[in-house]
């Protein structure tokens, strides 16, 4: 029986002792100790926090990584929606072997050595998709060119016929039924898009234009060009001609670089050129003897053009950037690298280069295999002027909440010196700071600084708005800190430890930073989260209005100020829902954290 009593007993003595245990790890923790462990049990705490870090590091770290220019725009560009995998072409295409290929913004299309065409890469403006009566009137034939403009698409096939689609507010997908009679009598040799224009070069050299011709005289050809013309580069304004003499000409629209830089021996006849490219102001040839020569203007930087190895073959070009390849089967770019298209891989058996707009293809293995560089996508779209969503969003946030937390520092520091001096000493000066504070909480924020911006010169600087901006939101929002802490202070400084303080013979600056200030520390750093998530609300409120960050430096504000049209609610979402989604979270694992530091420094709740 006492053997049978001993183990009933156990499990009690465990209990008790688990108990105990407990009891003294409770007894060692300090109050601080205690209420990170609170925090850490907290599950919207937690979440909160790893939501804000996971928004900081993507900020932060990725504004030190991507490359900004505040003022850069692409036309080309704009309203792009979310997407990526701009450079995957299709398998089978790879089996087939390619033959052609011509790159658009987001979309790039060619044909195999079998004669059938493909297309991948992002349907943005709805001309990725061939129309079933082109997929019909084409069945049976093979496609013998392709090419690709800025928002259309055309195809030759092997009989010269010409279908497009896309884009046709220009008619630039229609060929002109006189051009039609020139085709039949001439034959076709190549065709070409650009900017919403179109281009044919016929067997005997004459070149036409059609689509949107008359703003760049696009369709002003001198007529002593009439068969002499031997191939073409197109340009968002004019062409690039190589005649049938060797020498180069410009067509169109007439003053940029790329006409006024040009070497002047290239006008000649007999240069010796057996590739040539040009970009929107830059030009590039390749001669027979392995050399190259560019040109034009200084922003693309076209003349500093790399140690290359070997022999150039081939030149290309897409909008900004150049690229060649060599006789050793490797390739290289060069000029601007806007959306990383000067990226060039390392290679030795390229054997043709494809370039357009802002990616390049390197065909390799008898067209069997290739490597790409360039745009492969944006993730969250672009915005009306082409910038891209996810490059200003990164800016725009660290933007954003610099300025909450620079407002919120200062109306804290300002909150926390008027509470304590108000709070220990009270009387007439507790009752002068209090009414100062009723004064300043009397201040209409928002037409406050509504008048400022206003008034303010015309060439006051984005940085001194934005400093105003900061010190407005903290000297106008210190008072609620205040009160509360002066609250905190009036009972405290009538406990024990205070009395001895006194009675020891500390100074009263000594007795508020030391003793006092530490006990309110708590509601100290749960005023600043929850002021920190109103301030960037605030912050984003005011730029939304106009009257904080203005463009073109980005904040999750002025990003949201598109969103005050129908169209952009409903066909382009992406320009304000994702710096929308970007505030509501921020703000939302602020408080998330706010709230659980409160739950946590309570010491009820510690009891419970």
């Amino acid at each position: 029986m006492k053997k049978k009593e001993s183990l009933k007993t156990a499990p009690d003595e465990k209990k008790v002792k688990s108990g105990t245990d407990i009891l003294k790890e409770e007894a060692i923790l300090s109050p601080g100790r205690m209420i990170v462990r609170a925090f850490l049990h907290n599950r919207l705490g937690m979440i909160g926090l790893i939501g804000f870090i996971i928004i900081f590091l993507i900020i932060f770290v990725g504004s030190s990584l991507i490359p900004f220019d505040a003022y850069f725009t692409n036309g080309v560009m704009r309203n792009v929606r979310p997407g990526y995998g701009y450079m995957s072409i299709p398998k089978e295409m790879l089996e087939e072997g390619i033959k052609d290929i011509s790159v658009s913004t987001t979309t790039s299309m060619g044909i195999s050595q079998a004669g059938k065409f493909y297309t991948w890469g992002h349907d943005n403006i709805g001309n990725l998709e061939m129309p079933e009566k082109i997929q019909k009137a084409i069945e049976g034939q093979k496609i013998d060119q392709v090419a690709a403009g800025d928002r259309h698409m055309l195809l030759l096939t092997e009989d010269d016929q010409v279908f497009g689609w896309g884009a046709n507010e220009f008619h630039q997908c229609e060929m002109p039924k006189d051009k039609q009679k020139l085709v039949e009598k001439e034959g076709l040799a190549k065709i070409g898009a650009g900017d919403a224009y179109s281009v044919g070069l016929t067997d005997e050299g004459t070149i036409f234009v059609w689509g949107s011709t008359l703003p760049n005289r696009l369709n002003r050809i001198p007529a002593n060009l009439n068969g002499q013309v031997k191939d073409f580069r197109t340009g968002a304004i004019n062409i690039m001609l190589l005649l049938k003499d060797g020498s180069l000409r410009i067509i169109g629209s007439k003053g940029s670089e790329i006409d006024t830089a040009m070497p002047k021996h290239l006008l000649k006849p007999g240069n010796d050129i057996v590739s040539f490219a040009r970009t929107q102001y830059s030009g590039v040839v390749a001669y027979g003897d392995g050399s190259i020569e560019a040109w034009g203007s200084r922003n693309e930087n076209a003349v500093n053009f790399p140690e290359m190895e070997g022999k150039v073959i081939e030149v290309g070009a897409g909008r900004l950037h150049l690229s060649a390849l060599t006789d050793q089967g490797r390739v290289y770019s060069w000029g601007p690298d806007t959306y990383g298209s000067t990226h060039a891989p390392q290679m030795d058996d390229a054997e043709k280069l494809f370039c357009g707009y802002y990616n390049n293809y390197a065909v390799e293995n008898g067209g069997h295999s290739y490597k790409a560089w360039g745009l492969n996508g944006m993730i969250l779209g672009s915005d009306d002027t082409g910038r891209d969503l996810f490059v200003r969003l990164i800016y725009g946030g660290r933007m954003t909440l610099m300025i909450a937390f620079v407002s919120v520092l200062i109306s804290i520091v300002l909150g926390i010196i008027v509470g304590l001096i108000s709070g220990f000493y009270g009387g007439w000066i507790d009752n002068l700071l209090m009414r100062f504070s009723e004064i300043i909480a009397s201040f209409p924020f928002y037409p406050l600084v509504i008048t400022l911006a206003a008034v303010l010169p015309a060439d006051y600087s984005q940085y001194k708005r934005l400093a105003m901006v900061m010190v407005l939101l903290g000297v106008l929002g210190w008072t609620g800190t205040a009160r509360l802490i002066r609250g905190q202070i009036i009972a405290e400084r009538e406990k024990d430890y205070i009395t001895a303080a006194k009675a020891l013979g500390l100074r009263d600056k000594k007795i508020i930073i030391s003793h006092i200030l530490p006990n309110v520390m708590s509601i100290i750093i749960v005023n600043f989260t929850l002021g920190y998530a109103t301030n960037l609300l605030v912050e984003a409120g005011l730029s939304f209005l106009g009257f904080g960050v203005v463009e073109p430096l980005p904040s999750w504000g002025n990003m949201m100020t598109s969103a005050q049209s129908s169209d952009v609610m409903q066909i382009y979402w992406w320009r304000w829902i994702f710096p929308g989604l970007a505030v509501f979270l921020t703000a939302l694992t602020v408080n998330l954290i706010g709230d659980a530091l409160r739950d946590c420094m309570d010491p009820k709740a510690l009891e419970r």
